[in-house]
């Protein structure tokens, strides 16, 4: 059995927006630019990168092409600004992660395979970040979806094909735990979904 993970309100009970806030924050006073300017211009160039639709380049380059069309900065200067973000001040939001105690049990226990699928937005530096400040480790996973080795986003069902093809899985060996429509859409491909809400319905699969 392969279980694919959310991470936002479900292997930590952070929402998204509690996230994005702090994340925001941060990014501004890193970049130097005020942070309804960084804001948007991030926020613009991720819900475009979320419609690719192609599979000619990964995520990270998408972005990275569409970014660099918002503003005077190139892309050396995001590559730069982002990583050096990530390996530095990134580590702070730590302080204000929340895990979901009862499904990091889970993990750290079962001998099922493990597929860490967050929307792909990160890159693999702050995606391992992520997953070690909710008190679990990269090596708790068989899979891991990022920026760096992704070429579509939730909720394009194209996110969950390309993870199946990879590992080599067919639907109906995996479940999705998620909290939102976007983990929902593994079902247009054959994946079963439990919301993480359904405690009992998901503490069975591990």
């Amino acid at each position: 059995m392969y279980i694919f993970l959310d991470y936002d309100g479900t292997i930590i009970k952070n929402s998204e927006d509690e996230f994005m806030k702090f994340y925001f924050s941060e990014l501004s006073k890193k970049s130097g630019l005020p942070f309804e300017t960084i804001y948007k211009i991030v926020m613009e160039t991720t819900m475009e990168t979320i419609k690719n639709q192609t599979h000619n380049k990964l995520l990270f380059d998408t972005f990275l092409d569409i970014i660099t069309l918002k503003d005077k900065y190139d892309k050396t200067f995001w590559t730069n600004l982002f990583f050096d973000f990530y390996q530095n001040e990134f580590d702070k939001i730590k302080n204000i992660i929340t895990p979901n105690d009862k499904l990091i049990k889970k993990i750290k226990m079962t001998k099922q395979k493990l597929i860490f699928a967050s929307n792909p937005l990160f890159p693999k530096i702050a995606t391992e970040k992520r997953i070690i400040f909710a008190g679990l480790s990269p090596e708790n996973f068989y899979y891991i979806a990022h920026m760096e080795n992704s070429h579509f986003a939730k909720p394009n069902p194209l996110f969950f094909k390309e993870i199946l093809e990879k590992i080599n899985a067919k639907p109906e060996e995996c479940i999705m735990i998620g909290d939102s429509d976007f983990d929902k859409a593994c079902e247009k491909i054959g994946i079963k979904f439990i919301h993480v809400a359904n405690h009992e319905e998901w503490e069975g699969i591990f």
